[in-house]
């Protein structure tokens, strides 16, 4: 009996044992680097001096990250980092992975500012520059071949010769390019002023020759009666020739009524019919005459003034308006109308 359980316990135990082992092995084997072959990056457009250099790990099981950029800045904890080095030179970049895995990679860096100290181009320009007078330009480079010269007045080149001479037309301040060869990485720059012209005066003043103002009694009247101007009297007989009448003056004798369609007609008409409007307010469209003829429902003849006091208090409903109007003044001149007057639930004509 003790035997059996005995027999059990060992059993249990080194289950145990290897449990832990494989668990152990798995975390070692998704944890583990291999320091030789650390995948890191390092980006640069240029690998240059003052420009920002870009730095990535992409190693597996990679948990921490100690960057040194092996020119005694600080150290950087990130994965995925920039840098920036002041000074052109080979660096050595150190990468330790997870505490105990170092691999390091060599960088060099160029001078960012080498191409401008040895080949951009110098430019000689004028002292004083006036407007519409010849400026002299020179350049000063050990291997241009060709050149391109912008005066900043105009979009584009403005000259192609080596020591080109050139007229302004505007003055202000100017922006003078240079292009050697056709190399656009190294644009010779440099900023002038042009002056405005001076105007001179041909015709100086000649003081000698002023003439300086005479005193008021020479300009005087002699002494003795008044005489009358013969001008003014000869002025009496010449004839004056009538003011003609212009077509604006006509027209503008002319008095025009305001315009009124049939539509607003029928709508100010119904209002006599209710009450709130009298045949006064036609005046200023009939042209101040309410006696204008009126052909009723085909049949009477009344006049405007007749018609308003027949339809006063009554409820009617029109059919049809038809105005005569004045072309030339627009005055309604007379009128057709067709209207229904409702007499005890009836609609029949008036």
């Amino acid at each position: 009996m003790n035997q059996k359980n005995f027999d059990i316990r060992v059993v249990f135990f080194f289950t145990i044992l290897l449990l832990a082992g494989i668990i152990a092995f798995i975390v070692q084997f998704f944890n583990h680097v291999d320091c030789d072959d650390a995948k890191f990056y390092i980006f640069a457009d240029h690998s240059q001096s003052e420009e920002s250099i870009e730095f990535y790990d992409k190693t597996p099981n990679a948990k921490s990250w100690i960057w040194d950029f092996g020119d005694g800045s600080e150290k950087d904890v990130r994965k995925h980092t920039f840098h920036i080095y002041k000074n052109p030179g080979k660096y050595y970049v150190t990468l330790t992975l997870n505490g105990n895995c170092t691999h390091t990679k060599e960088i060099t860096i160029k001078d960012k500012f080498a191409a401008d100290k040895i080949g951009t181009p110098r430019i000689i320009v004028p002292r004083t520059i006036t407007v519409g007078q010849p400026a002299y330009f020179k350049s000063i480079s050990e291997d241009a071949k060709t050149w391109e010269w912008a005066f900043g007045e105009n979009k584009g080149i403005d000259e192609t010769s080596s020591n080109p001479v050139y007229n302004f037309i505007t003055p202000g301040e100017k922006t003078i390019t240079l292009v050697i060869n056709g190399d656009f990485s190294r644009v010779a720059k440099k900023v002038i002023y042009v002056h405005p012209r001076v105007i001179k005066k041909t015709n100086p003043l000649d003081v000698s020759s002023y003439e300086f103002e005479k005193k008021a009694e020479a300009f005087a009247l002699p002494r003795g009666p008044v005489k009358k101007d013969p001008l003014e009297e000869m002025l009496q007989y010449v004839p004056v020739a009538p003011k003609t009448k212009t077509v604006k003056d006509s027209t503008a004798a002319i008095k025009k009524a305001p315009k009124m369609s049939e539509d607003q007609f029928e709508i100010l008409f119904k209002k006599v019919a209710e009450g709130s409007k009298v045949k006064d307010d036609f005046a200023e469209f009939m042209c101040d005459d309410l006696d204008i003829p009126v052909v009723k429902n085909d049949k009477d003849l009344v006049t405007f003034a007749q018609l308003c006091a027949a339809v006063k208090g009554k409820k009617i409903k029109i059919e049809s308006i038809r105005l005569n109007k004045d072309k030339q003044t627009n005055c309604i001149k007379g009128l057709n109308i067709s209207y229904k007057v409702k007499k005890y639930l009836i609609w029949s004509k008036d």
